[in-house]
């Protein structure tokens, strides 16, 4: 049987979004409100979608599955990102129980004896909220569906939590005017958000490093006349080289190091993951790197992301440096 995700407006709230107030809690926490008994199973369902992690180096899940019990809805309704999860068509069930209260005995029969297993609403009770709903006769159902769909849900909580962060970090205060001298002075141009400054900054070399404290993040952007990386060997080469080059007192280590081939942006690019650390004192942490050649402005970019934030977490910190990465430019 081919399964669907639904998109819908719960019936028990019928205002507008205008009037809803912003949606609360972190971007990368998702509250998944699950009866005791049915806990342990869904939680093994999700954890299909949600596995991803980044290793700090310790290693830190990028969305973290936080369970409450269904009496507590009305306070957790608002969460920016909300799971319901419901096994069967026992009433007793709590869970079961709220999900025929949301979504209708109709609605929820369908879920039991049709392909409506996975239920999603933008906005259901708060601005920016993912709201999604997991209900079906047995686990097994509910597995297959969100096995086959899986991808496209996680994108889905990506793309909010992407949305989320783009309002805080680009906001109206911004520092627009020197995002501006960038696109002057060197033909590209990127976002910076309010509290970033400049720590270095070489036209001869072509590399500008900015960063912002407590927590320490740091962004780097280097160029180069021509195409400087051919392949993954150069790849490799030119991004372990890069930090001693330029930071002088840093450099990546081995563990759990990885390159691969990605979209970014509208550009081919070579990124690299992993940790770095410094040569001369105890301290590292982890750091993204992309590299690609851009054929209009005949030009290699590099830009380089690292977070220092000890015993914190640093995944979300991370994700946040890449979307700022995502907001570069050229003319």
């Amino acid at each position: 049987m081919k399964h669907y995700i639904y998109f819908i407006v719960v019936a028990l709230l019928v205002i507008s979004c205008s009037t809803k107030r912003e949606a609360i809690g972190a971007a990368d926490e998702i509250i998944v409100i699950v009866s005791k008994e049915d806990r342990s199973s869904i939680n093994n369902a999700l954890t299909q979608i949600f596995s991803d992690t980044l290793f700090t180096p310790q290693p830190e899940p990028i969305y973290k599955l936080n369970y409450a019990d269904p009496i507590g809805f009305n306070e957790l309704k608002r969460q920016t990102n909300l799971i319901i999860g419901s096994i069967g068509t026992n009433e007793l069930n709590s869970g079961t129980k709220l999900v025929i209260s949301l979504l209708g005995e109709e609605l929820f029969n369908e879920t039991i004896s049709g392909n409506k297993q996975i239920i999603f609403s933008e906005d259901q009770f708060g601005r920016d909220q993912l709201f999604m709903i997991i209900s079906g006769k047995t686990i097994s159902d509910i597995n297959t569906v969100l096995l086959e769909k899986s991808e496209w849900i996680k994108s889905y909580f990506d793309k909010i939590f992407i949305e989320k962060q783009k309002k805080y970090l680009f906001g109206n205060d911004r520092l627009k005017k020197l995002s501006k001298e960038f696109k002057q002075k060197y033909g590209w141009g990127i976002q910076i958000p309010w509290g970033w400054e400049v720590i270095r900054e070489l036209p001869d070399s072509n590399f500008v490093w900015l960063g912002r404290e407590l927590p320490y993040q740091w962004f780097s952007i280097h160029w180069e006349d021509g195409l400087i990386v051919k392949d993954s060997i150069m790849a490799v080469d030119y991004s372990n080289r890069f930090p001693q080059e330029y930071y002088k007192n840093i450099r990546y280590n081995d563990y759990k190091y990885q390159m691969e081939q990605v979209i970014f942006s509208n550009w081919t690019a070579w990124k690299s993951v992993g940790i770095w650390e410094s040569i001369d004192e105890a301290r590292g942490g982890p750091f993204i790197n992309y590299t690609w050649y851009d054929g209009v402005t005949d030009r290699t970019y590099n830009l380089n992301m690292l977070v220092f934030i000890p015993s914190k977490n640093k995944a979300t910190f991370m994700r946040k440096l890449d979307i700022i990465a995502h907001s570069f430019t050229v003319k």
